[in-house]
């Protein structure tokens, strides 16, 4: 990460956010990068995401560019991936194990989602405002069918949640938002190995009073590269042929172990 550029990005937004006469709240984001690349040494990576605030000038002041202070804003940073389509298994005991039964297809859900706040989201915004914007995970929209009963639909969506959190692609982190002087803030978002290659939006909502006045996203590509680019492309491009090539592969170490083991006894 490049820490002079975001600095200097930062200062940038500052003196860009000078007008004489302003009447209200602008907000400028920025990514400190917009592209994530995935090779074999691949093992995560963290990203910044900044801006500047600027505040409003009262009508009466007349634009002579006096500062307000005392205005009591809050930051929420929203990270998704592309929607896409999933498959939810409900476990069930039969016989003594724990065997997959009942299943329900899911489609337009992120298949990462991670938030970002200043404080906790109880002291911030009303539970109407985040359902309005899809802001932490108890207000993501997850479509299951209307044939559950409302316990089925939220036992899914419960085991749904905490498998994704699990894997680390759905998170929440309270209070990694900093925000200075009541004009730039920062926050570190980190994204795990197993995240999802596609197209990201990072949004960034301004809080004030419980309600979002100014949100600003900006976009953001994971992509693979490389052998994992080619690999990747033939899983999907051909599936049956990949998994042909994979069985061969794994009967071929098998085999060669197994005359490694009878050299080395």
């Amino acid at each position: 990460m490049n820490r002079s550029r975001i600095l200097a990005g930062m200062m940038v937004m500052v003196a860009a956010l000078a007008p004489p006469q302003v009447k209200a709240e602008r907000l400028v984001t920025d990514l400190s990068d917009h592209m994530i690349d995935i090779n074999a040494r691949f093992s995560g990576t963290e990203l910044m995401v900044f801006g500047a605030i600027e505040m409003a000038i009262p009508q009466e002041d007349g634009g002579h560019g006096v500062a307000v202070e005392g205005m009591d804003y809050d930051m929420i940073v929203v990270v998704t991936s592309d929607p896409k389509e999933m498959t939810v298994r409900r476990k069930e005991r039969v016989g003594g194990i724990w065997v997959n039964k009942a299943r329900e297809e899911l489609s337009g859900v992120p298949g990462y989602y991670a938030l970002g706040t200043t404080r906790h989201l109880d002291d911030i915004i009303s539970s109407g405002e985040r359902s309005r914007h899809q802001i932490g995970l108890d207000h993501i929209d997850l479509p299951f069918s209307e044939k559950l009963d409302p316990e089925e639909r939220q036992a899914y969506r419960a085991g749904f949640i905490r498998n994704m959190k699990v894997k680390g692609l759905y998170k929440e982190e309270f209070g990694n938002i900093n925000l200075r002087e009541g004009i730039l803030f920062w926050a570190r978002m980190y994204f795990p190995a197993n995240m999802p290659v596609g197209n990201y939006r990072t949004t960034v909502h301004l809080v004030r009073h419980g309600e979002v006045i100014l949100s600003r996203t900006s976009d953001l590509h994971v992509d693979k590269v490389g052998l994992e680019r080619a690999i990747y492309n033939f899983a999907h491009e051909k599936p049956a042929l990949y998994g042909l090539v994979a069985i061969l592969v794994a009967l071929l170490a098998g085999w060669l172990g197994g005359q490694f083991s009878r050299k080395v006894s």
